[in-house]
């Protein structure tokens, strides 16, 4: 029986291209090839262990991409971003101004507002955990001079102090509950009544220890004594 044998020889003499469909073999390294049309390169053929060998070597995630090569990559961002944008969980908006809208920021980090009188902070927008201070604040009928600051919790404006009380002047004798102030030594329980006929005269703690008393000067001799 005759034999059929394709086109063969060994690698260094494998032309670059060949007619379509014209099989190559190199017998030196065992590879087959196919023709693609004369000028056009050859396609090598693999193995089946050649095959598992390349696939191997193939990197599911560990190779990377600049988002110039990935199709459509501004796109998907910013459909991304505007899905997330204002949202529970997702990020911050900016407004014409480039700043962010009150409504997405926590009361408790919101501005403060400085007016003039009461008819200024009725027209304010306000949200619950506003702080306005007002510094005419008479209109307020609570309020009789000078100031105050208000917060508004989500209804209406609560008045949480008074600017006029910072500089308040409160009498000794409107203080309830305040200390016993003496200002004169013949005012303490355990002195001498009267400085009457005193003059001259030394303090001195009583022999029974009961208080202080008026002494006369020491004025006689001292005497060490003799051993």
């Amino acid at each position: 029986m005759g034999t059929i044998q394709i086109k063969r020889g060994v690698a260094a003499n494998l032309p670059t291209s060949a007619e379509h469909g014209e099989l190559l073999f190199t017998t030196d390294t065992k590879k087959f090839f196919v023709g693609n049309g004369i000028g056009n390169p050859l396609s090598e053929f693999k193995n089946a262990s050649e095959i598992v060998s390349l696939l191997a070597e193939k990197s599911e995630h560990g190779h990377t991409h600049t988002s110039i090569e990935i199709t459509d990559f501004n796109t998907a961002v910013d459909a991304r971003i505007n899905l997330q944008k204002g949202v529970a969980n997702g990020i911050a908006s900016l407004d014409a101004s480039g700043k962010i809208p009150t409504t997405q920021i926590p009361s408790t980090f919101k501005e403060a507002a400085v007016v003039g009188n009461i008819a200024e902070r009725d027209v304010l927008t306000p949200f619950a955990g506003l702080h306005v201070l007002v510094q005419d604040a008479t209109a307020d009928p609570t309020v009789e001079t000078g100031g105050a600051e208000y917060v508004y919790d989500g209804t209406t404006y609560k008045k949480i102090s008074e600017l006029n009380s910072l500089d308040a002047v409160i009498d000794w004798s409107n203080i309830q509950n305040k200390p016993d102030l003496v200002q004169n030594f013949l005012d303490f329980t355990d002195t001498p009544d009267s400085y009457a006929g005193m003059a001259g005269k030394l303090i001195s703690v009583k022999p029974d220890l009961s208080g202080l008393e008026f002494v006369d000067q020491f004025s006689g001799n001292l005497d060490g004594g003799s051993f």
